[in-house]
């Protein structure tokens, strides 16, 4: 059976956002009238069937052509349910949405409550959107370790962790592995900037996904959304100023695939 790779795939793979239309201001071009409204509520209908267990109804609202591959999947009775993002192509008819999924984690030093990122692919079929699962690809497998590849047939398997360092016993360090220098910024009222080293001590590579607050003239720049092994990347934050001071503010960061959110407290003064 195909589960156990299909599985892995479809509950902690993070496909990179392939250019389109994120709603949330992401984006330029905006959805017709309804139809990012209809898009969410198929979402949230989705996933709340899978937080109930209620794994058949759920698999009428995927695609025809994937519900072979959804039947075959592992499944999970997600203890919380948050769209953080829906994404158009394909001139609004397919859709990726990014989820914060409220899940166990095993990890070295014992089960580990986490919200897992999740991004899922939507497509409109007969003026309904469908989850649509694709085919599990040779690329990899995102873990908090690192990217897993399976090896040219006939290789002798090996544990996915050779070579890396040692992994935390403790579930809290876990997350402690990527960093921030800093977790509160102070902004001039009248404008400034100020940047954040985001730290990334994991083994392997992590993905980062930012939520910059609505503050009218604030701009939240990420100098690369990939942090290599060892390595850092900068947050920059500009303020253009204003007449009176904004009230404090939070910058959100999701680091994929550790499920662990990051936080950066804004005041203006």
């Amino acid at each position: 059976m195909r589960s156990c790779a299909v599985a892995l795939v479809a509950l902690f793979a993070f496909p990179a956002a392939a250019p389109g239309q994120a709603t949330g201001g992401a984006g330029f071009d905006r959805p017709p009238a309804g139809v990012d409204e209809a898009l969410r509520a198929r979402i949230l209908e989705f996933y709340k069937l899978e937080q109930e267990g209620r794994f058949r109804q759920a698999e009428g609202l995927v695609c025809e052509e994937s519900r072979d591959r959804y039947y075959d999947m592992e499944k999970r009775r997600w203890t919380s349910v948050e769209l953080i993002q829906t994404l158009f192509e394909e001139n609004f008819t397919k859709a990726r949405a990014t989820m914060a999924l409220g899940t166990t984690m095993n990890t070295f030093g014992g089960p580990l409550p986490v919200k897992a990122p999740l991004t899922s692919l939507w497509h409109l079929e007969k003026g309904m959107w469908c989850r649509y699962i694709p085919e599990p690809s040779r690329d990899g497998v995102a873990s908090p370790f690192g990217i897993m590849r399976p090896g040219p047939p006939g290789d002798k398997p090996q544990s996915p962790f050779a070579g890396a360092p040692a992994a935390p016993q403790d579930p809290r360090q876990l997350k402690e592995l990527v960093r921030l220098s800093k977790t509160s910024v102070v902004l001039p009222a009248a404008g400034g900037s100020e940047s954040v080293e985001i730290l990334n001590g994991m083994p392997g590579q992590v993905e980062l996904r930012m939520a910059c607050p609505e503050v009218a003239g604030l701009t939240c720049e990420l100098s690369s959304n990939k942090v290599t092994r060892q390595g850092k990347a900068t947050l920059t934050l500009k303020y253009s100023g204003g007449q009176t001071a904004p009230a404090p503010a939070e910058v959100r960061l999701l680091v994929e695939p550790l499920g662990a959110w990051k936080h950066v407290r804004l005041q203006f003064q």
